[in-house]
């Protein structure tokens, strides 16, 4: 089956190539990633007894798929397009501009933290140069994409070429990677601890290989996989499995130290594979079957462009948020504060990107 025949369901005609599903997907992963960093950022400050700290849990189990999500739209929206790039189109078309975005960004988080923390120990421009190579905890993401783009010579010939085979063999290698990363983060949950621990480092597979196993796995997904009603119940009762472990595991983790454990909010656990392949194909599946008014594809496509930037800007939109207005979590039920502080910190990001991004000095940083 060709690209071309598997671009044209549900696509804009200003873009004819364009998947509405895949937009939406891409949007629903930047929520996550929001809901993400609001609920792993509250429990580290939660005791482990407090009321509010198991539907915070809950919701994080689910946000947790934002990162795998991410990289599999990445996938499609990179190797999809079939079209194999020389080492210098990528150095100075997608490389370039991601590395310019992370050592941007990296100087605005770095000020930031400089005037928003106390002044700890050392002078000012060692304490701002530690704070630049750190960076900010959220854009670890950017060098893994940037890796994944350099990998992509090498990927896009596997996606072309190889089928539907090569993509289920591929599939099979990133959850035995993903059985061994998994092992390696619950040792200490598991009887024999040390024993698990030890064989499951000795067959280590980096973290940038097994993003590129989803990198692969989203376009085996979206061009080959078709399955009857049963089994998508099956993907998707194993992905509430996943969602439900996830935060299961967390609180175990939690109560045997005693405060909380966010260890398995590592994009790379098992658990999150199954989560996040469930939602991957309830948009694939049933969103894509959806037809939506050309006015609704224009909308879409125009907020699917921002989700890079909300990505990058959403941290400092939530500590404006609780230092202007004491709006956290914790404000009233997070039952319902979770989704609706998301979906906040979601849209205040994406009208602040949306005018950066009108801005011709500043366009180029979101």
């Amino acid at each position: 089956m060709s690209t071309a025949n598997i671009t044209s369901e549900n696509t804009s005609t200003s873009e004819p190539n364009r998947l509405v599903w895949v937009d939406l997907l891409r949007i629903a992963a930047s929520v996550l990633i929001v809901a993400l960093n609001l609920t792993a950022v509250q429990l580290r400050g939660l005791p482990v007894s407090s009321p509010a700290w198991q539907p915070i849990n809950l919701y994080l189990g689910l946000a947790r798929t934002a990162t795998s999500l991410f990289t599999m739209v990445a996938g499609i929206l990179f190797l999809g397009l079939g079209k194999q790039r020389t080492l210098r189109q990528l150095l100075q078309g997608p490389v370039r501009k991601i590395v310019v975005i992370y050592i941007a960004w990296s100087l605005i988080y770095a000020v930031f933290s400089v005037l928003t923390t106390p002044a700890g120990a050392g002078t000012l421009p060692g304490r701002f140069a530690a704070l630049l190579i750190s960076s900010h905890y959220h854009l670890w993401f950017l060098p893994v994409l940037i890796s994944l783009y350099l990998l992509s010579p090498f990927l896009q010939p596997a996606v072309d070429q190889g089928g539907e085979r090569v993509g289920r063999y591929a599939a099979v290698l990133l959850i035995l990677g993903l059985l061994g990363h998994t092992m390696v983060l619950s040792g200490d949950l598991l009887p024999m601890a040390d024993w698990v621990s030890t064989i499951a480092e000795k067959f280590p597979v980096g973290k940038v290989l097994l993003f590129a196993g989803y990198f692969l796995l989203s376009n085996t997904l979206h061009r080959y996989f078709y399955a009857d009603k049963k089994i998508e119940a099956a993907i998707y009762l194993l992905g509430l499995g996943g969602i439900l472990a996830n935060a299961a595991v967390t609180w175990l983790a939690s109560q045997k130290l005693g405060a909380t454990d966010l260890r398995f909010s590592d994009p790379l656990s098992l658990m999150t594979f199954f989560g996040a392949v469930a939602v991957f194909l309830v948009f694939k599946s049933q969103v894509s079957k959806v037809r939506f008014a050309y006015r609704a594809r224009c909308l879409i496509a125009n907020l699917s462009r921002l989700t890079l930037g909300v990505f990058l800007i959403h941290p400092l939109v939530i500590y404006f948020l609780e230092k202007a207005f004491g709006l956290n979590l914790l404000s009233f039920n997070p039952i319902l504060s979770v989704p609706l502080l998301t979906l906040l910190v979601f849209f205040l990001s994406a009208a602040v990107i949306l005018g950066i991004k009108k801005l011709p000095f500043l366009s180029w940083i979101a």
